[in-house]
């Protein structure tokens, strides 16, 4: 079977997002693919530094690094150029995602 399909014309363009502070930043967007919330979240916890992503409550992506003195420019870069209706929320909205994701995937 042939499938036609027609591809989408990609325009580039530069956006701007402010941040206070890229060791700690707690963002919630929506993913173009199926609409669905998608939270990013960068903090220091014990000494080490925490990216978390959260995408469709279906994926997680998890990274935890010893050294708090990273760049996290680019991951915030990436995490804006995946999503749409990126906005800025509390460090309590986010941990509300998280306990979500631990109640779906508690043993």
């Amino acid at each position: 079977m042939i499938i036609q399909y027609e591809t989408s014309k990609y325009m580039e363009e530069t956006k701007e997002f402010e941040i206070e502070d890229t060791k700690h930043v707690f963002l919630k967007g929506t993913n173009p693919y199926d609409g669905l919330p998608t939270y990013f979240g960068i903090w220091n916890n014990n000494n080490t530094l925490v990216i978390v992503t959260i995408i469709s409550y279906r994926n997680i992506s998890y990274e935890r690094w010893l050294n708090t003195n990273l760049h996290t420019e680019n991951d915030i870069k990436k995490y804006l150029k995946c999503n749409n209706n990126v906005k800025k929320i509390t460090r309590n909205e986010f941990k509300e995602q998280i306990e979500h994701i631990r109640s779906i995937i508690e043993i």
